[in-house]
């Protein structure tokens, strides 16, 4: 539990930077990454599902960049998440499953 409060505590100055409202535009690069549980290559229609219809997502496709390859570091949710959050290994973050 303790280690889990560390890491929000630890996330909250990181939203925090990233959200800031300064009134300017944001000079860096502006990125979406959706992270999504049991989705496989050829679930989204953009990939070439036949059946699966997923608009948003095609338009986000199309109007982006598409990327085709992807590792995940653990079968399970949230030690992926942490691991791509923090780009550590998941045993480093005591998130080990759930």
């Amino acid at each position: 539990m303790m280690r889990r409060l560390c890491f929000a505590a630890c996330m909250v100055p990181l939203v925090a930077a990233a959200c800031s409202a300064s009134g300017e535009e944001a000079a860096g690069p502006n990125f979406v990454i959706i992270f999504a549980d049991d989705v496989g290559y050829g679930d989204l229609s953009s990939y070439g599902h036949p059946t699966i219809r997923t608009p948003h997502l095609d338009r986000m496709a199309y109007d982006g960049i598409k990327l085709t390859s992807f590792y995940a570091a653990t079968p399970t949710c949230s030690p992926s998440r942490a691991a791509l959050l923090t780009g550590r290994y998941p045993i480093r973050t005591g998130i080990l499953w759930a």
